[in-house]
This record gives C-alpha cells, sequence and structure tokens, in this order.
C-alpha cells in the first residue's frame, strides 16, 4: 500500500513538472479543468452548487477527482475557486482533514499559486518547485467556503502622502513602541545603555476603508484579544498592517513591522451609522466606513534612524496582508510611494503614492 501511494505522488509529481515547463492556459491537460466542491464520501456524487467542502478538480472531463495540496493555499486562491463556481467569495478557507485527508481523496494538483483576480482556477500557476509540505505524512486537502458577500478593503495612499512626517523621539520616551517591537533591533541595546538616544521615525497616517458589502471583522473570537496596556484597549488584530522600505531594486532597506490595530469605524457614508468602536466586543469595519490610525499614535511609522540620507526608496505600506481575512479583491490592499529622504523633516517627503495588489509569490 506504501509502494502505490508513493508511486502515485510521484506520478503527479512528473504529471505537474511536465505542465509547468508551459502556461497553464495553453491547451494542455490543465486548460480543461473541472472544479467543485464536496464534503461527502469517497464515490458519493456531491450536492450540485455545494458551497463548503474540500476543493476537487477534474482533468478528464469528470470522470476521476483530485483534491489539492499547496505551500501557499490562502483566500486568493479561494476566491479564485468560488469565482469559478459562481459563489460569489470566500469567507474561510484551509488546509485540513475536515471534509476528509489526502489518503481516501488523494490530491489531483500540488503547488497552486494565485494572484486572486483570475476568474478560473486553471489560470494560476504554480509554485516553481514541487511543495516540500506536500508529502506522504500531510493529509491535508484545501477547503473552502463561499458566502455571497464579504468586505474589501482600500488603503487610501492620498492619506499616507498627506500626513508623512519626519519626527525624532528619544528612546526612553518610547516605552510602549519598544514593549511592542516597533523599532529596529539596536534601538533596543541602546534603549538601555544610552536611552536619551533619538530615533528618526517616518510617521503617516493609515486609512482603511471598507469598500465591500459586509463588515471586515477580526478573525479572533473577542477572548483571545490582547490587551495593550501602554495604549489602554484591546487590539483585535495583531498583523492588520505592514511597514517596509525598499531600494529601488525591491531590497529591504529599513526594517517593517507588523501593526496591531484596534478597529473601528472612524468615518462612514452618508446615510450609515458606525457601529464599532475600540471596545472588547464590538471592533471592526463597517462596510462604508473607514478606520484612520493617526501618524501621531504609538507604531504609526517605520524607524527609519540608520537608513542612508540623500536617497530615493519605495515606502510600501499594506493592510490584511497575511490574508488573515477574506475579502472581495487585495488589489487594493497596499500602496507604494517613492520617498526623497534626506534626514530632515523639512525636505523628506513621499511622492506618486499608487495602489498595488499585495504580493502573492
Amino acid at each position: 500500500m506504501l509502494v502505490l501511494y508513493v508511486v502515485l505522488i510521484f506520478n503527479v509529481f512528473l504529471q505537474i513538472n511536465a505542465d509547468m515547463k508551459q502556461p497553464l492556459t495553453v491547451s494542455t491537460n490543465f486548460q480543461n479543468m473541472l472544479v467543485r466542491l464536496s464534503n461527502v464520501g469517497p464515490n458519493q456524487t456531491p450536492v450540485p452548487n455545494t458551497s463548503e467542502g474540500r476543493v476537487e478538480i477534474s482533468t478528464d472531463f469528470g470522470r476521476t477527482w483530485g483534491t489539492i495540496c499547496a505551500t501557499h493555499w490562502s483566500f486568493r486562491e479561494a476566491n479564485v475557486v468560488c469565482r469559478q463556481l459562481n459563489l460569489g467569495f470566500a469567507s474561510s478557507t484551509n488546509q485540513t482533514t475536515q471534509y476528509g485527508n489526502s489518503s481516501v481523496h488523494p490530491w489531483g494538483i500540488v503547488g497552486t499559486l494565485c494572484r486572486g483576480n483570475e476568474k478560473l482556477l486553471r489560470d494560476c500557476v504554480r509554485e516553481a518547485t514541487y511543495p516540500g509540505a506536500c508529502n506522504a505524512n500531510n493529509k491535508n486537502v484545501a477547503i473552502v467556503k463561499c458566502v455571497d458577500k464579504v468586505p474589501d478593503l482600500k488603503l487610501i495612499g492620498e492619506e499616507i502622502q498627506r500626513s508623512l512626517f519626519l519626527d525624532s523621539r528619544p528612546l526612553f520616551s518610547l516605552k510602549c513602541a519598544l514593549e511592542e517591537k516597533c523599532l529596529s533591533k539596536d534601538a533596543y541595546e541602546l534603549a538601555r545603555t544610552q536611552p536619551s538616544s533619538k530615533r528618526k521615525l517616518l510617521r503617516f497616517n493609515t486609512k482603511a476603508e471598507n469598500v465591500g458589502r459586509a463588515d471586515f471583522s477580526p478573525y479572533a473570537n473577542y477572548n483571545q484579544w490582547q490587551w495593550h496596556q501602554c495604549h489602554l484597549h484591546y487590539h483585535s488584530m495583531e498583523e492588520f498592517a505592514s511597514f517596509d522600505i525598499f531600494d529601488m531594486r525591491y531590497r529591504k532597506v529599513a526594517e517593517g513591522h507588523k501593526a496591531s490595530f484596534c478597529l473601528m469605524d472612524i468615518s462612514c457614508k452618508a446615510g450609515i451609522t458606525p457601529k464599532h468602536t475600540c471596545g472588547n466586543r464590538q471592533q471592526g469595519i463597517s462596510a462604508g466606513c473607514a478606520d484612520v490610525y493617526s501618524a501621531y499614535l504609538d507604531c504609526q511609522w517605520v524607524d527609519v534612524t540608520n537608513l542612508p540620507i540623500n536617497r530615493t526608496y519605495i515606502l510600501r505600506v499594506a493592510i490584511n496582508p497575511n490574508y488573515s481575512i477574506g475579502e472581495e479583491s487585495y488589489e487594493n490592499n497596499s500602496v507604494e510611494c517613492l520617498l526623497d529622504y534626506t534626514g530632515e523633516r523639512n525636505s523628506t517627503r513621499v511622492r506618486n503614492c499608487n495602489a498595488v495588489a499585495l504580493w502573492y509569490s
């Protein structure tokens, strides 16, 4: 039995390697890929239009079906599945044995990697090498739940460009930031030996507008939220935003960090009443509302103390960067700006802030 299983995996490996020599959009056996969701056992026919279950694909016009394993399976791939099936958007996804395992439902394809805006799963690419996670010890398969409405966050680039400025603060005044690891690594030793030394902080507002049709709600239950003593409130998402600076070849030159947020409705469109607050049970961003984190709050910055001056860089800000919450699209979750950094407050600025898709490779 073990030999048969190894042979099966090896055959899948050979098939995928052969297909990866050409795009999935050309005439290969994957060109006619069928997709369905199933939550029934082997040799049972799934109910039509099932909106939740394991993802199954067929490359022989439905004669046989296989499941999916991938290193980076996320809401991007799940959205493509829901879109292809005309079932809306993914509200949850995972790789698990909830709807059966790979021993009973063998993988039909591995290494699927989507941007998230593809119309069909066959239009996605695959990982450049065979995914190490897809081995004989892994029984998980990709599962998806589709719904009609999900949120869709949009990061407002104009807010970053309007609000950005260079600040300078002594380390002894940055106690909360040190606790939340919002400073570069060298700051922690200096805080002990030279507490009066100053840090240069590139500050800016982060405005996240929910342009979707459902509220953006934290993935964790409220009893799992973390209390931040310095800020005296709960943070419902520990990795809501990321801030990074790259050189013009996209090499990271300033240590970014994951920013945790207390999510709430700061501003709403006409006719929409705010309902989410920075409380211990009501956090979120309503459809048609926006949350704004001010540049003057702790950790609303990138520590640029060690960044070489008089150069142009790329400032990249992203929200929901780990795809923790399902959204309609991730094409509007990130903004890149050109940063002209002089080391001086009156001449450091950003320009050309434009929306970009979240990285997915």
